[in-house]
């Protein structure tokens, strides 16, 4: 398997590579122009080890200076366009970028930084011009860091070498089982490495499709799927309600009969995932471990088993997954250096079916003396058929000390939603009060935000 555009245009020079809105670009075409915004990163002084940064919706142009920068040698550097600029900042001081892009539409994100639009950079003359040779260009050591990402918050960079990302293609490719008939669209940013590295850079790798889509709209998105027969897709659980809220999607969603796959990281509820053609599967990874770690199965969402060359291990019958492998990175930027094994920050139980699923590490508190895992009982309370979605947060007993409670989105009165949850929880596990309320807060990539939930209903 190649990271190279070259090779992949000697192999499939006509075939689409990429769609982003009505132009589509053959591999030949995409080849021609990763060279030519090579020599043009070269004309910048762009070289060997030198990092270049994005702010950018889905477009081309991120495609194009991902491989450019890898044919000089250089770092690539996706910073998300849904930081605020305040939040942006924590990413782009650690990646201290030897140049920052972007589109026009993120000026105000990038206003604080020495960045260039798209436009200046095709067409003003660099400060350090110097003419393209073929000996400046070269192209990254398997070992070496070629791929900066962040952490959903901004707060961590994590290095990926040029190894890691292979594996992690090849991965995807095995574990899914890709080949160049199969097409994916891109309904997250490319900026998160589960969109990156779960279906875009191991279809281009087997001579795939990927058709982009700058920000997300459920008509278009599903008019996309249905034109390019879309075999494959991630989504967060907001894109995947999205999809099936509005009323003529159900109807589209039946007629999408190319979907094999359908993947997402965070938990989706059930009448979401019995609404699509295929089924919805749980994945497990993250930018520190790779993006393809653990699958969900298409008959439980909580059971998953480990992708091919994926060595995963925990401690007790209960406890936090650790990865080994090709795929996991080397460590943070500028910070801790990872070991042989990399933590999932997940907790799973492992029985005979394979990896069940209890929740993040961190999240698990003492409730009336007894340890409560608060995704257990969300998924509990979410196969209610009335209950949209859950969340479940500490708060205090009426008889003093720490109890919890469930904070649902649904038409079911607390007293039957109890009562379903005596049946099918242990005790201690069964809220203490249950709140129904119209939304949950959710942070930007669709999963529950616990922090402003327990600010919002919680109990001081």
């Amino acid at each position: 398997m190649s990271l190279s555009l070259g090779r992949h245009a000697d192999l499939w020079g006509s075939r689409v590579a990429v769609v982003d809105g009505d132009e589509q670009i053959s591999y030949e075409a995409f080849a021609r122009r990763v060279e030519s915004t090579a020599n043009r990163l070269v004309e910048f002084g762009i070289d060997s080890g030198d990092r270049v940064a994005v702010v950018s919706r889905n477009r081309l142009e991120i495609l194009v200076l991902l491989f450019a920068t890898w044919r000089v040698g250089g770092v690539f550097a996706p910073v998300s366009h849904r930081l605020t600029p305040a939040t942006v900042s924590h990413p782009m001081e650690q990646i201290n970028p030897d140049i920052l892009l972007f589109e026009s539409a993120q000026r105000d994100l990038v206003r604080q930084f020495d960045a260039h639009s798209f436009e200046e950079f095709e067409h003003i003359e660099s400060a350090d011009s110097t003419e393209p040779t073929d000996n400046r260009t070269t192209t990254f050591e398997r070992d070496d860091t070629c791929l900066l990402v962040h952490t959903d918050d901004g707060q961590q960079v994590v290095c990926v070498s040029g190894q890691a990302v292979e594996w992690n293609c090849i991965t995807a490719v095995s574990g899914w089982g890709l080949g160049r008939t199969d097409c994916t669209v891109t309904l997250l940013p490319l900026s998160i490495s589960d969109c990156l590295l779960r279906f875009v850079l191991p279809l281009l790798t087997v001579g795939g499709r990927v058709i982009l889509q700058r920000a997300f709209d459920p008509g278009r998105a599903l008019a996309g799927i249905d034109a390019h027969d879309v075999t494959c897709f991630g989504a967060g659980p907001t894109e995947l309600r999205e999809l099936t809220d509005i009323e003529t999607t159900r109807s589209s969603l039946d007629s999408l009969d190319s979907l094999a796959w359908v993947a997402t990281r965070a938990r989706v509820p059930p009448d979401v995932r019995e609404a699509f053609p295929v089924p919805v599967v749980r994945v497990y990874g993250r930018p520190e471990t790779g993006s393809n770690v653990l699958r969900g199965t298409p008959e439980t969402e909580r059971t998953a088993h480990p992708f091919p060359d994926c060595d995963v291990r925990i401690e007790d019958e209960t406890g936090e997954l650790l990865v080994r492998g090709p795929t996991t990175a080397s460590g943070y930027l500028n910070g801790e250096q990872f070991g042989e094994w990399v933590s999932t920050g997940d907790l799973f139980r492992h029985d005979s079916d394979g990896f069940v699923f209890v929740g993040r590490a961190n999240e698990p508190f003492e409730s009336e003396g007894e340890q409560v895992h608060p995704r257990a009982v969300e998924t509990v309370l979410e196969s209610h058929p009335d209950v949209r979605a859950a969340g479940v947060i500490e708060a205090a007993a009426e008889t003093g000390g720490a109890s919890h409670k469930a904070v649902v989105v649904g038409d079911v009165p607390p007293g039957e939603l109890r009562k379903f949850a005596e049946e099918r929880l242990a005790a201690h596990e069964v809220p203490r009060a249950i709140e129904v309320v119209t939304s949950l807060p959710r942070r930007a990539s669709g999963e529950l935000d616990r922090a402003e939930l327990r600010k919002r209903f919680g109990t001081r």
